[in-house]
């Protein structure tokens, strides 16, 4: 067998396979099977994108996967630094004691993950997946309601095939699990909401409050969306008069019943943590270029083609216009088109720029691009030709796009899945071998672990390790302590004095490279 036939390109091949099947269903419209394949063609592509990488990447999944393993032994403490067991400050969010730098949600769902599948990088990545999966659900039924059983694929398969989402579950790209979450839950909360203006039904009110609280569990108060969705369109709908909305108000007391628990628990066992927690995600992030993360007023519009496909940019208001026309309740088009602004004007307001600030508005674009292309497929269907040829060409048309929107060259080049492994990779895969094949006493605390793989070297050691040399006020205290004292040694072989004349360190000769 060829040496790059394995289990990254098998799934790969499967899952583009399925999705060329659901194209080929969908256009001789057996709907139920177009959407069976769909789904499964999702779930390979994501589980796909779960084991692309063979260890954690920088940023910031390193951080989320040794939150997610110490939070297994104590659901209720978030810990970085498990045990602080050297004297030094733990006053950054890289290097946090208590670390209460992003809500907990994603964090539990990674913990149960590693409880389940072992603590290991599929099973960090597996949640994601599996959420990636449920939008594709809530997409195909959002588009279904809104518009027709074409809308709701065409918005499903749209995200099925978005490199962006296939990106955050393998973990490269920025904020990766934590951004994933969030824009699940925002989205089946729409979706929710969606279900109840279409049936009726109160239980779906539950589900809104549910899922909206779910989302604010994973980063904040932006998961309240749906409400603002719902609530212009209540207004637009109904005169002012409070009983119009009870159901509302209902379901944001199931939200807040959600999300209040985890603030009262951190107010109270650790205050003081939380309130810079606070600080920095209802305040700073707006006001101040958190970590270097700024960017012009128009950073999120510039970037619309990386989160939602190529074509976005440019016809993103095409598709509107069609959403627009299309929908026969224009009421909820202008619910949607306020969600989708406003989410736009506050991040290009706000002084910090993330890619998937706006990546939460899958389900206004996915479902107005989706919109247009069944317009555009609909007039395609009116060219005189044969129906066989016709249909050939179409099957053809959608395969190649939803190629094109994956993008695999990309993919390979982040993430090598044929051909020579780019450099960052083998420094990353070798930093892991070399932090598994140490053999320490129990009691140790590791030193001098270049960069930011003392978290690397804390998650797969289990050992409390640190960036810095110990000072010889830290080395005496943890002599004091009866602590094992690992060093990795330095380039230039300068070990100060004190260490040097302690016979019981551990020198570890092998070479942790940076490369983030």
């Amino acid at each position: 067998m060829n040496e790059y036939i394995n289990e990254k390109t098998i799934l790969f091949f499967f899952g583009f396979l399925f999705l060329f099947v659901s194209v080929v269903f969908h256009v001789i419209k057996k709907e139920k099977f177009s959407i069976a394949f769909l789904f499964c063609s999702a779930l390979l592509l994501f589980l796909f994108a779960c084991i692309l990488d063979p260890f954690l990447n920088p940023w910031d999944e390193r951080f989320h996967a040794l939150v997610a393993k110490n939070l297994m032994n104590h659901p209720l403490m978030p810990t970085l630094y498990d045990k602080t067991l050297v004297n030094m400050a733990y006053d950054r969010w890289d290097r946090y004691h208590i670390w209460l730098h992003k809500q907990p949600l994603f964090l539990w769902q990674i913990a149960i993950s590693y409880k389940i599948f072992g603590v290991n990088e599929f099973a960090l990545r597996l949640p994601s997946a599996l959420l990636c999966c449920a939008n594709v659900f809530a997409l195909y039924r959002s588009g279904k309601i809104l518009g027709n059983s074409n809308i709701g694929y065409y918005a499903a398969f749209l995200f099925t095939s978005s490199s962006y989402m296939l990106q955050l579950v393998s973990g490269w790209q920025i904020l990766e699990h934590n951004d994933v979450s969030f824009i699940a839950y925002i989205s089946l909360s729409i979706w929710a909401w969606l279900e109840y203006y279409n049936s009726g039904k109160k239980y779906w009110i539950v589900l809104i409050g549910i899922f909206s609280g779910f989302a604010i569990l994973c980063k904040w108060m932006v998961g309240l969306l749906v409400y603002l969705g719902w609530g212009i369109y209540s207004l637009i709908s109904n005169k002012f008069i409070i009983k119009k909305y009870w159901d509302i108000l209902l379901s944001l007391l199931i939200t807040v019943i959600v999300v209040l628990p985890w603030q009262l628990l951190i107010l109270k066992w650790y205050p003081a943590e939380a309130a810079k927690s606070y600080n920095y995600y209802s305040t700073k992030h707006l006001f101040e270029e958190v970590d270097g993360h700024g960017g012009e007023w128009y950073y999120h519009f510039s970037i619309m083609g990386d989160v939602f496909g190529i074509i976005a940019p440019y016809l993103l208001l095409p598709a509107l216009v069609f959403f627009y026309l299309k929908m026969e309740n224009k009421k909820m088009f202008f619910s949607f088109f306020i969600m989708l602004l406003f989410v736009y004007l506050l991040f290009s307001f706000a002084a910090t720029k993330m890619p998937s600030f706006t990546a939460i508005l899958i389900v206004p674009i996915y479902i107005s691009l989706a919109f247009l292309m069944d317009y555009l497929i609909k007039q395609y269907a009116k060219i005189k030709m044969s129906s066989a040829i016709s249909k050939t060409l179409l099957v053809i048309l959608l395969g190649w796009f939803a190629f094109a929107r994956i993008d695999i060259k990309s993919l390979n080049e982040t993430h090598c899945i044929i051909g020579q492994e780019n450099n960052c990779r083998k420094v990353w895969e070798n930093n892991k071998k070399i932090f598994q094949n140490l053999k320490l006493p129990t009691h140790s605390v590791i030193f001098n672990v270049k960069g930011r793989n003392y978290v690397d070297a804390m998650f797969y050691t289990g050992i409390p390790s640190y960036e810095m040399i110990p000072t010889e006020e830290q080395y005496l205290d943890m002599k004091n302590k009866n602590l094992r004292i690992v060093l990795f040694r330095p380039l230039n072989d300068s070990i100060p004095s004190y260490l040097k004349r302690d016979s019981t360190i551990i020198i570890i000769n092998d070479t942790i490279n940076v490369c983030e």
